[in-house]
């Protein structure tokens, strides 16, 4: 939604998503005038930019390359990227004595903070929805994909800050995935609690007090999941490099899967909420999704891995089968103010989303007559500042609007710049 977008990514009254956030903005009436309430079909520039120029995904071609692939899962493709992030790249400085190693990775160092790593996004969409604002139901997916990565702290430090690997010490990593999938089949509701009061024209974004309050219950069918945990560590021995003390490797993973995915494999239920009340010009919205969502499993197998250091090999081994499962998806959820008047607009959202991270977003909008101005400023999960900007134009019924927003999604630090667009219907 460009025009969400070039306010910082805010959630309010007017812009879309908000029923989906919050469930309670369907009960919210539409307003009139130029800073009218609108419905948002994003123009997706970024797809066209993909199929025009798509990462190489044979790893046996030369120009394969693992950190465009990772960047395309962490960025949604959707934007068309005027200024990509600047690709991942340094020297690599290497010091080697018999019993000193030292490994200064450059700017690769950023791969590794002393933090989890967590890449990860829940799915939910196409959502279709059908009913009135007060009483509806509606189906669409719901995936997560997500995975959490954390080095022991000798590990971290010879990687992130280039501390040299000493004798008898023990490095390490932990890793967590997951993949799920399932099919939402949800009804809800959304009133008004306390209608408008001395509201013009009926608005309560143009004075007066309101309150509405909205609930969203959901029976999901799982079609698949796939779970994994692994712990590798290596130990050096009294010399790094001498041929009496060689480098002491393990490794144990735990995957669960679904066998034979499909539309009964699981069940489960979860439930949104939220509220938003208005005084006076003031607006005040809090929503949470996917709360208690959980899916019942009829049936995972659960596999162990370990390697085997004496045949150079992994070793699988049967732990269970037919075995039932329960997963879980984040709660995600967002509180937002908004503050109007004459034909201003400034606005703050706190989201959490699903990795489980706040990212706190500032907007504001002016409209001077049929074109409006937007900007805004929001800190993404890398505590980096950036920074949007966006117009329109409004004909009646109908309005294109475009923004500009500057990011470090995926595995880089580096600010890139996007654009988006979309047509509006008001």
């Amino acid at each position: 939604d460009a025009r969400r977008l070039g306010m910082g990514g805010v959630i309010l009254s007017e812009v879309s998503q908000s029923s989906t956030q919050n469930v309670a903005y369907r009960a919210v009436p539409r307003g009139k005038g130029s800073g009218a309430s609108s419905r948002s079909i994003p123009i997706p520039l970024g797809l066209i930019q993909l199929l025009a120029s798509h990462p190489e995904f044979d790893s046996s071609n030369p120009n394969f390359n693992v950190f465009e692939i990772a960047q395309l899962i962490a960025r949604t493709p959707y934007t068309l990227q005027l200024v990509k992030p600047q690709e991942l790249s340094s020297d690599i400085i290497v010091d080697v004595a018999q019993n000193s190693l030292a490994i200064d990775l450059g700017e690769l160092q950023r791969l590794f903070p002393d933090r989890d790593l967590r890449f990860g996004s829940t799915f939910a969409s196409p959502n279709l929805e059908f009913g009135t604002k007060n009483i509806f139901a509606g189906v669409r997916p719901q995936v997560e994909v997500r995975n959490s990565m954390r080095l022991d702290p000798t590990l971290q430090r010879a990687l992130g800050e280039a501390d040299p690997f000493a004798p008898n010490t023990t490095y390490g990593a932990k890793d967590d995935a997951r993949a799920q999938g399932a099919i939402a089949f949800t009804v809800g509701t959304a009133l008004p609690i306390v209608p408008a009061i001395a509201s013009p024209d009926g608005d309560p974004r143009k004075g007066g007090v309101a309150l509405y309050a909205g609930a969203r219950a959901t029976y999901l069918r799982g079609i698949a999941l796939w779970e994994g945990d692994g712990r590798a560590q290596f130990a050096t021995g009294d010399t790094i490099f001498g041929s009496g003390t060689p480098l002491e490797a393990q490794y144990d993973a735990n995957v669960r899967q679904t066998p034979n995915p499909a539309f009964d494999a699981g069940k489960g239920y979860a439930a949104d909420a939220g509220f938003v009340v208005f005084l006076h010009g003031l607006e005040i919205g809090l929503g949470v999704n996917d709360l208690g969502a959980t899916i019942d499993w009829k049936n995972t197998d659960l596999d162990n891995y370990t390697y085997d250091t004496a045949t150079n090999t992994n070793v699988k081994t049967p732990v269970a089968r037919g075995e039932k499962f329960k997963s879980q998806f984040p709660v995600t959820g967002t509180l937002n103010l908004a503050y109007r008047w004459g034909r201003t607009t400034v606005a703050g959202t706190l989201d959490r989303t699903a990795n489980e991270r706040y990212i706190p977003r500032a907007g504001a909008e002016i409209w001077m007559g049929p074109t409006p101005l937007r900007g805004g400023v929001y800190l993404d999960s890398y505590q980096l500042l950036q920074f949007t900007a966006g117009s329109g134009v409004k004909f009646g019924k109908l309005g294109l609007d475009v923004a500009l927003a500057t990011q470090s999604r995926g595995i880089s630090t580096q600010r890139g710049v996007e654009l988006a667009a979309s047509l509006a219907i008001y």
